[in-house]
Order: structure tokens, then C-alpha cells, then sequence
């Protein structure tokens, strides 16, 4: 039985770093319902708020051997939470903006039909593309073209190595390029492709 005392934080946290899963569930008690509210604070509905409950603790988990006892645990936290929903409502934005800006470059070629069926069509081949990928693969393109997460971030988000996800996004990148070359797409609509932010150019 983990013998808190009046340090219960310091005490926790020492037993953390050598691995105590009591000491992981004491401080996941204590302070997860905190992360939640600082989550819904910052504007995350509550699917994502818990998500970030189990995105802390995992890495606290991951990183528990760092852990610096004689810091504050608590300010630590509300660090390491910060950072992440910021990152999270950013990839948001960015997803948004995308998204936006498709629409608007639709609207803009209302009177241009040859290049709205192109255009259409593009994104046709490339959805499909996408889901021929290995999931692994598919799943660093998104990561790396949708939620605009940097190479370093995705390698650690997976816990692989950057050579790895830079690997995997050049394969993907490549497959995307070559099915829209074969379909003659990307030579039709030239200037086009940025719609989709240069993703396979």
C-alpha cells in the first residue's frame, strides 16, 4: 500500500518513475476530473475532453522516468494539458480552413464546368487512393497533410522513429501522385492541384 502522507504528490511521483501503477492510478484519481474541466474550458466539447484525460496520463505514463519529484506535479500538468489542446484546436483550424477553402475555390469555378468535373474527379480518385493505402501509411498522410502535424510530432505521437513516418509519407505521397498521373488528372488541371495544398506535388 503506497504510503502518501503529507507529500502526497512528491511521494507518488517518486513511485511513479520506478514504475508503480498505484502510484500512476493515485494521481489518475486526483487529478483527471481537473484535466477534464481545464479541457472544457478551453473550448473541447466532452469526447474530446476525456480524450485528453487518457492523452495526459498516457504520456505521463510514457515519460514517467523524466518525472522530476521536487517540481510542481500540478503546474506540470496544467503544462502539459495547455499544450495539447492548444495543438488540438489548431489542427481543428486547420482542417476548417481547408475545408473552407475548397468550398470557395468550388464557388469561385461556378461558370468554369470542365474544371468542377476535373476537380471532382481528383478528389474522387485521390479518396479512393487514400483507402488502397496501408493503414499505416494512410494514417501518417492525414496526420501529416490534414491535422498539419510536423514529422517529429507524428513520430512521436506513433512512437516510431522520424526516418519511419518521413518514409512512410514519401510511399503515400507517391502513390497519391502516380494514380492522378495515370488518370491524367494532375496534367489537366495544372495550377489546380493547390486546392489540395500541394499535398502530392
Amino acid at each position: 500500500m503506497l504510503d502518501l502522507g503529507k507529500n502526497s504528490d512528491k511521494v507518488a511521483v517518486n513511485a511513479l518513475r520506478g514504475g508503480s501503477e498505484e502510484a500512476f492510478n493515485v494521481l489518475f484519481r486526483k487529478y483527471s476530473k481537473k484535466i477534464y474541466h481545464i479541457s472544457r474550458k478551453m473550448s473541447l466539447g466532452h469526447e474530446d475532453a476525456e480524450g485528453i484525460v487518457q492523452e495526459v496520463f498516457i504520456k505521463i505514463w510514457k515519460n514517467r522516468q523524466q518525472l522530476d519529484s521536487t517540481l510542481s506535479f500540478n503546474a506540470y500538468l496544467i503544462a502539459i494539458v495547455r499544450s495539447i489542446v492548444i495543438r488540438q484546436l489548431q489542427r481543428k483550424a486547420n482542417l476548417t480552413a481547408y475545408k473552407k477553402y475548397s468550398l470557395q475555390r468550388m464557388e469561385d469555378w461556378d461558370n468554369q464546368t470542365e474544371d468542377q468535373v476535373i476537380f471532382s474527379e481528383m478528389m474522387n480518385v485521390s479518396s479512393k487512393v487514400m483507402d488502397t493505402l496501408p493503414p499505416g501509411q494512410k494514417r501518417v498522410f492525414l496526420m501529416r497533410n490534414l491535422e498539419d502535424m510536423s514529422l517529429d510530432e507524428i513520430a512521436e505521437k506513433l512512437q516510431v522513429s522520424k526516418k519511419t513516418v518521413k518514409n512512410q509519407v514519401f510511399r503515400a505521397n507517391k502513390a497519391m501522385r502516380l494514380s492522378l498521373l495515370e488518370q491524367n488528372i494532375i496534367s489537366l488541371v495544372g495550377g489546380v492541384a493547390v486546392v489540395l495544398g500541394d499535398i502530392f506535388l
